[in-house]
């Protein structure tokens, strides 16, 4: 198996973190104000996963495209 393929990219890992997070806000069992918490705790890693994470994916496709180079950052955007 190459090491390419032994890691999660940090994107995917993020978004299955904040999807999980979600889940827990969701979750009847779980006090009210807990569940309030989880939804600000989503909102703000939703919030900084398009301003952070996902600006830097389409920098990298485009530094890549005006280097002429392969970028495998493509299929990111494709999940």
């Amino acid at each position: 198996m190459s090491s390419e393929k032994l890691y999660i990219e940090k994107e995917l890992s993020w978004l299955s973190f904040n999807e999980r997070v979600l889940q827990e806000a969701a979750d009847q069992s779980v006090p009210l104000i807990e569940r309030i918490r989880f939804l600000g705790i989503f909102s703000n890693n939703l919030d900084e996963f398009y301003k952070v994470r996902f600006a830097d994916v389409k920098r990298r496709i485009l530094i890549n495209q005006e280097r002429g180079g392969n970028d495998n950052s493509k299929h990111l955007l494709t999940k």
